[in-house]
């Protein structure tokens, strides 16, 4: 099935059509290069089979922004936040000749103890504290999404044993909440449990598959597959493919799901970088993203 009709422009050449030349991508069109955004276009163009050279040129960039100690942060001026760091080090996975920035970016990551602790009344009220996972920015609490790309950078570069990575593992079992699912990384606020959210728990499901028992995260499983007919956002849609895919589970018509989401850029405007890079990445790795990463990782170059 082709990914869009023959009378509208490909989503792959709109993710490479966004590249500016010596900075790489951008958030959204007309705003400044980001590495976020530019490690997220570069895995999507590269799960797309891109011969655009849009990738490389890309990944040439990420190596400028990062910094001597191995992070790599949103921007230069701001280099407390680091989460960057570890979506670069996907970036350049499978790519030998990035073997070096890659090696100190999870370096970086593997010994980087800027994690602060969660202080106040609600301390200890809703989950464990005391695991040591990745947060937002240097002395924050550490939380799901950033811990879970951390996570998925170690396990792509085979440090899916590793110390730190069974902590990511502990972090987010510990946040999954009761019913299944997971949000930003809290479970219980001021003694009322929290809702899941869609785009959480598919990060999350996707960063522990193959790593936890499959009926550990079975009521999670359950709520993302009750969610996904009823889903619309880019990112909560392309979450939940790659994630229920990453456990095997059967997804009705996954495709076509994925191009009525693109259709709706003709009334919302084009996605900024990450959804559309997400909608890539859910429509050509059917196995879902660990197994794309694994699989870049073995391919010789």
């Amino acid at each position: 099935m082709a990914l869009t009709e023959s009378n509208e422009k490909p989503p792959l050449a709109l993710l490479e059509g966004r590249f500016v030349e010596g900075a790489g991508f951008p958030h959204r069109m007309g705003a400044s290069a980001r590495p976020d955004a530019t490690s997220w276009a570069i895995l999507a163009l590269e799960a797309a089979g891109s011969a655009s050279g849009v990738a490389e040129k890309a990944q040439r960039l990420l190596v400028k922004a990062q910094g001597d100690d191995g992070r790599v942060c949103v921007r230069p001026q701001d280099p407390d936040a680091y989460w960057p760091t570890a979506l670069a080090a996907l970036a350049w996975s499978g790519a030998h000749e990035y073997d070096e920035p890659r090696n100190k970016a999870i370096r970086f990551l593997l010994e980087s103890s800027l994690v602060g602790v969660f202080e106040g009344t609600q301390a200890g009220e809703s989950h464990d504290v005391t695991i040591q996972g990745w947060p937002w920015t240097v002395r924050a609490h550490p939380w799901v999404e950033p811990t879970a790309y951390v996570l998925l950078a170690l396990r792509a570069r085979g440090y899916g044993t590793h110390r730190r990575a069974a902590d990511a593992v502990r972090l987010l079992v510990d946040r999954q909440l009761p019913a299944g699912g997971w949000n930003v990384g809290t479970t219980v606020t001021f003694g009322k449990q929290m809702w899941p959210t869609p785009e959480a728990t598919g990060l999350a499901l996707q960063a522990l598959a193959g790593l936890v028992p499959k009926p550990h995260v079975e009521k999670s499983i359950a709520y993302l597959r009750s969610q996904l007919p009823a889903l619309n956002a880019p990112m909560s849609v392309g979450w939940a493919i790659l994630a229920l895919h990453a456990w095997q589970e059967t997804i009705d018509r996954p495709q076509e799901r994925i191009r009525e989401v693109l259709a709706r850029q003709e009334r919302l405007g084009v996605f900024d970088t990450f959804s559309l890079s997400l909608l890539l990445l859910a429509w050509y790795c059917p196995a879902g993203l660990v197994r794309f990463l694994e699989d870049r990782q073995q391919a010789p170059k």
